[in-house]
């Protein structure tokens, strides 16, 4: 018989080390930490990602899945982005973590950025939800509680090794990587853009992340072995050019854009992530380092549009579908200096993220979208694709203009963070520094 929840998720937090105070440095000079944990799953746990797979157990393991952290902190102010090889992170598994970390040590007014790299290969059974289970097999408290416990492990160690950063950003454009896979002549983001964290006077960097808006669906429902798909090959590409340093890839604006696949099986994932790591080596190549000069925070729950979850043609009752899926959405932002982290907890289309890297821009800024942060509440799109009723849509469960609402969200925090103001509280998880 397994022990309840609470349990579980109780010795988990019991087995966290206290974490040593690094040098915290001078008040208003940036710090920063990364580090990897592995995941740590029963055999065969179901994979994530395809409903036609039905919940069966996975045949065994790939390639390697895990989290992999970086924490910011300056003298009032802590930040936490944490990649996950996961298909989503939900609302439960972001309030465990985050309750963890709080009690590991972490500040209260921590903002933490939980996201998933929406891998469809990953380990399943950790969602609760309707529509989780049908993509994720049946809900395992045990798998829930090693997730929630290798993030505030992985989070840990990240902390311990805090120590003065550089930044250094650049963007490369891809090509015959990423397609519009709902519209022939839709939009198309091919940029990679890419963060490279340095210790200063160094030449090689500790961390580098990775956003790039494609879909990593290039291994079908017919694959039943545990993989981060392209995602891991890149990351992994990086780790070994780059010993020492933790790369930490993050899912752009995918909710229309798909990969380009090109050969068999697992060939497709390496094609994309071998040029995805060769893309951003070339990038780290001509960067130049400087000190980031502060760092900014902002987590707000922002209230959504009521819920309009339609099955086909048939649009259920609102208050059948306010029981399945969510009427708010976590929200995040940070920035190190000129540099924007934006966290989108949604599948978001890729009009509605290049519309706001566009506005991080136009604030003087240079933008990393991170989607899947966080929470999760499906696709958002722009109205004209809703009304199309594509596959897409029909995932948008809180209606056509929920995506606009968010992006709108998130232009103002920028502006509260670009102001310095501390900005409205929206909820009682908002946090914002």
């Amino acid at each position: 018989m397994r022990p309840p929840l609470v349990l579980l998720l109780c010795g988990c937090l019991l087995g966290v080390i206290a974490w040593a105070e690094p040098n915290e440095g001078a008040a208003d000079e940036v710090l920063a930490g990364a580090a990897y944990e592995p995941f740590s799953l029963p055999a065969g746990v179901p994979l994530a990602g395809y409903s036609r797979r039905k919940g069966k157990p996975s045949t065994g393991v790939h390639d390697p899945v895990g989290v992999r952290a970086l924490v910011f902190r300056d003298g009032d102010t802590t930040a936490v982005l944490v990649s996950c090889d996961l298909l989503i992170v939900d609302e439960r598994l972001f309030d465990a973590v985050h309750r963890g970390l709080l009690d590991a040590g972490l500040p209260q007014d921590l903002v933490l950025m939980l996201a998933a790299t929406h891998t469809h290969s990953g380990p399943g059974g950790y969602g609760q939800r309707f529509f989780e289970k049908l993509s994720m097999g049946h809900f395992d408290p045990q798998v829930f509680t090693m997730l929630v416990q290798t993030v505030v492990r992985a989070v840990g160690r990240a902390k311990t090794a805090l120590a003065p950063v550089e930044l250094a950003y650049g963007t490369a454009q891809t090509d015959g990587l990423v397609q519009n896979r709902v519209e022939a002549n839709g939009p198309v983001d091919p940029e990679l853009a890419v963060v490279a964290c340095y210790r200063p006077g160094q030449r090689e960097p500790f961390a580098v992340l990775l956003s790039f808006a494609a879909h990593p669906t290039t291994l079908g429902a017919w694959n039943r072995q545990l993989s981060a798909d392209y995602p891991g090959v890149a990351v992994r590409e990086l780790e070994e050019r780059l010993p020492g340093a933790t790369a930490l890839f993050f899912a752009g604006a995918v909710a229309d854009q798909g990969p380009v696949k090109s050969g068999d099986g697992f060939e497709r994932a390496e094609r994309i992530g071998l040029a995805l790591a060769r893309h951003a080596a070339d990038l780290l190549g001509a960067s130049r380092p400087t000190p980031p000069g502060g760092l900014g925070a902002a987590q707000v729950r922002a209230p959504l549009p009521p819920a309009e979850v339609r099955l086909g043609r048939l649009t259920l009752p609102r208050g059948i579908g306010q029981r399945l899926v969510d009427d708010d959405a976590t929200l995040s932002v940070v920035t190190a200096g000129e540099v924007a982290f934006l966290g989108a907890p949604c599948d978001l289309s890729a009009e509605l993220g290049m519309r706001l890297k566009r506005a991080a821009q136009d604030r003087g800024l240079r933008p990393l979208l991170i989607g899947f942060a966080s929470d999760y509440i499906g696709y958002c799109v722009p109205e004209a694709l809703y009304r199309a009723k594509q596959y897409e849509s029909s995932m948008a469960f809180n209606g056509p203009r929920a995506g606009e609402l968010l992006v709108n969200h998130l232009k103002d925090m920028l502006d509260q963070l670009v102001r310095g103001d501390r900005g409205q509280e929206t909820g009682d998880r908002s946090r914002s520094r």
